[in-house]
Order: structure tokens, then C-alpha cells, then sequence
């Protein structure tokens, strides 16, 4: 097998630029979703690839497509989401080449298959505005013929054909799927037991020198007119809508990659951070469902779910920097919409005040905590003892927050982060000492032994919940009346449990074993509550980051990631860059997914997130440009990274040194910028001040609309 280092290299080599990727190729497609080519609007999607010597697969994949059985503690096989199918293009002879590209700005992707009868061009555009997918088959250069047809997949949970799933004991079969005609209008209708269903729909046009079909996909969880709609939708999107259609495509994908950009010298980090761009608006919108582990291309997978416990706090974790605020809205519109199911998640004699979520979830975020005081928990899963994951969710919405200024945001973003901590002072109580902890064991997340009192999981978690609610609280002159309670105890909660090797994963129980989460780091990363600023902590630090990685038999893929963004903080970029090689060497598959055991949407793109913390940071209240640079990389830029209180930042570094950065406050307010420009030259247009301070940061203030221009002098 080729290395895939290699393999990666040879397809970045083959790209064109566009902002430094118009294209990527895969220079010899596989047999599974990780070697394809793909294409998505952030509910459809296809994935392109081998199907057998002489065949080639599309998989189509609808994002929202989840069963809806009533609630019950086997949600991940009663409300599981679903693969559609394929439709499988069969040739007369064996296929003896088959390549790959996707067109990023383009949004389309392209399989070139040959055989001994010449070659055919498979074209895929999911388009933007529409719930349609074309596919097109070129045989302008193809003697021979080819047959295509729609292979549906069984509607049953994906975990059943994972031997070592614990499987339900009463799991009735969903209804079989029927075939259908109507007029030219081909389909696959497959009802679901709890009501509704959905229907693939397509039909197709041949041609000369092309053959095009129209594809399209319908859900619905009550009755059976979502056939009728599929079917009614296909017969009218004719010519006139479908060149209306790949005009809004263009134009929508064009503003989305403009939005921001990233020019970095090397052609491999180049091409994959260009990718992960790519695949975030295919796999989500704003208008969209969020991400779940899968994206619109599903595969034989035992995470049919949302996970929460850092899958999609890490998918989401590029999207502010990147300026796609639109992509971050899907998971605000999420948590939103379930703010009851939300409640119900809690034990009972809290939910008049408390919101909570376990591990996994269907759509709902339906996923009950059972944590209580004087409680046995013996018989409940691991995930039904995690304390944390809603308040670590709700960082995402606090970063959406102080991206936009928005009242509105704030309006919302308050009362769930207040009530999501409420949770977690039902089950605090003061220790002998007089100190605040965590009164019940809870779980530190994929720790095998991790059911402990105070773990530093929940810990980081719960004291950034409480800064984050006071600051919030002081934007209103702290008139809460919890506000007295949250300065209390975080004043007075107990340390994070260390011995000599670093952070332990919990009271009374040392980092003794490989741990692929870095959920007893957090307060390193993503939180910096301990950074790099505090001198007296560096030591700490490096001894925690050493010691969980010194253990290597169960690190995965965002083990790197998570480690290269503490090395980021700690300013060593070569040493975090080292560590996303492993990841691209290592784990990266062909086309950038991420397997373990099946189809994990959020490593790639938290490495995204490494990427950009390479080249701009923001905490402890200081903006930090261009902190992490390897020394490999001497010229880098960026245009429009967005930041702490909506800043749009674009900065420029030539031959090693930073020549130039630009701040634009799009709201107005104060700014603390740290750079390596040793004597900067500050000029601003607009309305505002600076001050350039004795240790080289320099402080600006500016109106709404105003420029900070920063030189070397």
C-alpha cells in the first residue's frame, strides 16, 4: 500500500491554485468513502468512489434522515440516523483507471474512469440554493455502455452490524422500501415505523455526448406526501431552474471561500486546511441541520448519532476564525430549538431550574444525565454521568456571541449557560477544608476508570461556566441574583487534582493509562484558565502534555490535534506542527476524512482549528498574531480572521518576520494586540486611539468601523 504521506503529497502536488487550491485530486479513487470524491449543500451530499472491478458508486446521504422512535435508553439504534444508498454505474468491462478531483470553487467533483472502451467523466454538483443534485455522465470519449441504478440501503440503525454494540432487545424492523414510476420520474419510497419516511427521486435526460440526472431527496416524519412532494419537485425544476441554480451555486460558493483566507507555503497544509473549508459548507448552513459525526456521506459506521462530549465542539471549533459564522449558526439554532428536551435531561427534582446532555443524541438532543445527589448510579452508562458536555457545548455559543455583539445572541446565551450551571451547583458542597467541589462522582470522557470524584473534565468545565457567567452578568451590572453565588465559589473551588506528573484525571486517581481524550487537560486547552502567560504554570504544563502523551497506545487522531493547539499556546510551533504531521501521516485519509471504525467528521477539521491558532490566538484577553509560526514556514498571510468582539484581523509575515497587520472593528471597542513587530507603526482610519505600551502590546480603541493599521516601523 502506498504510505499515505505520500499519497497526500502527490495529490496536493497535482492541485492548481486557488488561493492556493483550486483543485484536489486524488490520483487513484478507492473502494471506500475515504478514498472518493464528494460534494455537499449542508443537507444533500454524494461521495464518488469504486464499487467493484467494473463499477463506480454514488452515495447520496441526506444529513437530517434520523429514525424517531419514541424515547428510550437505546436512542443510538431508535433514533439513529439512516444511509440512504448508492446508485452503481456498471460498465461492460473492468474498470482499469479510475481518478478523482474536487472543484472547491466550483463545488463539484469529478471521477475519470477508464475502461477498454475509453473513458467516462462522472460529474457531481450538490447545488446550494436547491435540494437537487445533477449528476452527469460524460461519454464524448466513451465507446461502450454503461447501466445505472439505485441500490437502497436497509433503514436500520448502522450500530446493529457492529458485533461488540450492545444491542436492544426488542428492535422491530422498519417497513420495506418499495420502487416506483411516475411519468419519468423514478423512486425509492421507505416508510419508518414511528411514521413518515423519505423517498430518493430522480430522473434523467440522455444526450449524445452527456447523460444528466436529476436527483433529489424528501423527508418527512408524518404521512406519505413527501413522495408526492419528491416527485412533484424533480418534474419541475426544468432547464430555466437548473441554470438559474448553477448560477446561485457559483455565487454562493464564491462569497463563502471569500469570506476569509489563508496563504501559507506549504502545498500539503495548503491543500488540506483548503479542504476542510470545503467540507464544512458541505456538510452544514446556516439554514441547515448541524453537523453530526457523518456529515452527508455516510458509511458502515457504531456513531449514528450527535456526539457531545467533544465531537462536535471540535467540528465546530475552525468556524469563528475562518469568519463562516453562518456554518457556526446550525449549532446555535440546534441547542435553540431543544432547550426542552434540554430540561428533561436532568433528573427530575431539577428541572425547574437546569439544563443538561449526556454523550449522544439524535437531532433532539435527547439525552438524559442521571446525576444526583445520594443516587447510585451503578447500572447507568458512562455517558449518563457526564456532567460537562452541554456547559463545554455552550462555548461555541458564547464564541458566536462575542463574534456578533448581538443582544439577541446574549438574550438567549445567558439563561442556558445560567441554567446549565445550575446543574452543576445542585451537586456541588463544600469538603472539610471549606473548599467547593463536586459532591457525586461524574465521568471523565473515554477514561476507563474514569468514574470519579472532581474530575478536572468537569472542573475546567464548570469554573470557565462560572467566569463566563459573571462577565456575561457584568455586561448588566451584575444584577443577578446568582451573582454573589458564582463569584463564591469560583473564588473558593477547590485546585485541579495534579500529582508530579501533571493534571490528574481526578481526585484521587493519577493519568495511569493511554487516553486518547484530553478531557483532563481542558483547563490548558480550549479554556487557558492555565497558560502560558502564568510563568509559575509553564513547568505544570509541560509536564501534563508530556505525560499524557508519553503513553501512546490509545491516542488517536485528536490526540495531535489537541496537543498541537497547547503547543500553539506555548508559542512552539515547530513542535505543533510536528505533531499534525503525525496526524497527516498517520491518520488523514485520502480525500481528508477520519475514520474510527466508521465515518468521524470532527479530527480533520480540529485540526483546521491548529492551523489557524498557528497563525492567530485569542486569550486571556490579548489578540496574539502570527504567535506559533514554524520555522518551515517563512511567508504566511491572512485576510479577515474574525475574533473576540467581531475584530476582523488580515496580517502579512515575509521571510520570517511580520511585516504588517490590520485590525477592522466592525462593532467598536478596546483591543489588546501582542505581535513580534518590535518597533510597530500604528496609524488608524477612522475614529480611535492607541497606546503602545513598554513590553511591546499595544492597546487600541476604536470606533465601529475603524482600521488599525500596524507596520514595521
Amino acid at each position: 500500500m502506498m504510505n499515505l504521506r505520500i499519497l497526500f503529497l502527490l495529490v496536493c502536488i497535482l492541485c492548481q491554485p486557488f488561493g492556493g487550491s483550486a483543485q484536489f485530486r486524488i490520483p487513484v479513487l478507492g473502494h471506500t468513502i475515504y478514498e472518493g470524491v464528494f460534494t455537499g449543500n449542508g443537507l444533500l451530499g454524494t461521495m464518488t468512489y469504486l464499487a467493484g472491478k467494473n463499477s463506480m458508486r454514488v452515495d447520496i446521504g441526506r444529513t437530517d434522515i434520523y429514525d424517531h422512535r419514541a424515547n428510550s435508553a437505546d436512542k443510538l439504534f431508535d433514533q439513529a440516523r439512516m444511509s440512504l444508498g448508492h446508485f452503481e454505474i456498471e460498465f461492460e468491462s473492468p474498470i482499469v483507471q479510475a481518478q478523482g478531483e474536487i472543484h472547491l470553487k466550483d463545488a463539484y467533483a469529478e471521477a475519470k474512469v477508464g475502461t477498454d472502451q475509453g473513458m467516462v467523466r462522472i460529474r457531481t454538483i450538490t447545488l446550494s440554493n436547491d435540494n437537487i443534485i445533477l449528476l452527469e455522465v460524460f461519454k464524448k470519449d466513451f465507446n461502450g455502455n454503461y447501466h445505472l441504478t439505485w441500490k437502497p440501503d436497509e433503514a436500520i440503525s448502522p450500530r446493529m452490524g457492529f458485533s461488540y454494540t450492545q444491542k436492544p432487545k426488542n428492535y422491530p424492523t422498519n417497513p420495506k422500501g418499495s420502487f416506483g414510476t411516475q411519468g419519468e420520474t423514478k423512486y425509492f419510497d421507505q416508510p419508518l415505523l414511528a411514521g413518515g419516511g423519505y423517498v430518493t427521486a430522480y430522473c434523467s435526460r440522455s444526450g449524445k455526448e452527456v447523460d444528466t440526472y436529476l436527483i433529489t431527496v424528501d423527508y418527512n416524519q408524518r404521512g406519505t406526501a413527501y413522495v408526492k412532494k419528491a416527485i412533484n419537485y424533480i418534474r419541475n425544476f426544468n432547464k430555466q431552474k437548473l441554470t438559474k441554480g448553477l448560477a446561485a451555486h457559483r455565487k454562493w460558493w464564491t462569497d463563502y471561500f471569500a469570506a476569509s483566507t489563508l496563504e501559507l507555503p506549504d502545498t500539503v497544509y495548503q491543500q488540506f486546511y483548503d479542504m476542510q473549508l470545503y467540507k464544512l459548507a458541505s456538510a452544514t448552513r446556516s439554514d441547515k441541520p448541524a453537523m453530526d459525526l457523518q456529515g452527508p456521506w455516510t458509511s458502515p459506521t457504531p456513531w449514528p448519532a450527535y456526539w457531545l462530549n467533544l465531537n462536535m465542539q471540535l467540528a465546530y471549533s475552525p468556524v469563528f476564525k475562518a469568519n463562516q459564522l453562518g456554518i457556526a449558526s446550525s449549532l446555535i439554532q440546534m441547542i435553540d430549538r431543544n432547550k426542552d428536551n434540554l430540561r428533561q435531561n436532568v433528573p427530575e427534582p431539577y428541572r425547574y431550574n437546569s439544563l443538561a446532555v449526556g454523550r449522544s443524541s439524535g437531532p433532539s438532543l435527547w439525552s438524559p444525565v442521571l446525576l444526583a445527589k445520594n443516587v447510585s448510579l451503578d447500572a447507568a452508562s458512562d455517558g449518563e454521568k457526564e456532567l460537562g458536555n452541554l456547559v463545554w457545548l455552550l462555548h461555541s455559543y458564547y464564541q458566536y456571541y462575542r463574534a456578533t455583539l448581538s443582544q439577541e445572541v446574549y438574550d438567549r446565551l445567558f439563561p442556558l449557560l445560567k441554567e446549565a450551571i445550575n446543574y452543576h451547583l445542585h451537586l456541588v458542597e463544600k469538603n472539610q477544608a471549606g473548599k467547593y467541589h463536586i459532591g457525586v462522582k461524574t465521568y471523565s470522557p473515554e477514561y476507563s476508570k474514569g468514574y470519579a470524584y472532581d474530575t478536572n473534565y468537569d472542573l475546567s468545565i464548570f469554573k470557565w461556566g462560572l467566569k463566563t457567567l459573571i462577565e456575561l452578568d457584568q455586561e448588566r451590572g451584575g444584577k443577578d441574583k446568582l451573582h454573589a453565588v458564582w463569584k463564591d465559589v469560583l473564588a473558593n473551588l477547590i485546585d485541579y487534582p495534579q500529582d508530579v506528573d501533571g493534571f490528574m484525571i481526578a481526585k484521587d486517581l493519577p493519568y495511569g493509562e493511554s487516553h486518547r481524550h484530553y478531557s483532563h487537560l481542558m483547563m490548558i486547552y480550549p479554556f487557558y484558565d492555565i497558560n502560558w502567560d502564568q510563568v509559575t504554570n509553564q513547568a505544570l504544563i509541560e509536564r501534563s502534555i508530556a505525560h499524557w502523551q508519553s503513553k501512546k497506545q490509545w491516542l488517536q487522531g485528536y490526540s495531535f490535534t489537541g496537543a498541537a493547539s497547547m503547543y500553539a499556546m506555548m508559542g512552539r510551533g515547530d513542535s505543533a506542527l510536528a505533531l499534525l504531521d503525525v496526524l497527516l501521516q498517520k491518520y488523514i485519509k485520502a480525500n481528508t476524512l477520519y475514520a474510527e471504525s466508521g465515518p468521524v467528521i470532527e479530527t480533520p477539521l480540529a485540526a483546521m482549528a491548529s492551523i489557524q491558532e498557528l497563525c492567530m490566538q485569542y486569550w486571556n484577553g490579548v489578540l496574539r498574531v502570527f504567535p506559533a509560526i514554524p520555522h518551515r514556514w517563512k511567508d504566511v498571510s491572512f485576510t479577515n480572521f474574525l475574533t473576540d468582539g467581531g475584530n476582523l484581523v488580515s496580517a502579512e509575515r515575509k521571510n520570517g518576520k511580520t511585516a504588517n497587520i490590520r485590525i477592522k472593528s466592525q462593532y467598536g471597542g478596546r483591543l489588546r494586540l501582542k505581535s513580534d513587530i518590535g518597533i510597530p507603526e500604528v496609524k488608524i482610519q477612522g475614529k480611535g486611539t492607541f497606546d503602545i505600551r513598554k513590553d511591546g502590546m499595544i492597546d487600541l480603541q476604536l470606533d465601529k468601523g475603524a482600521i488599525a493599521l500596524i507596520n514595521t516601523h
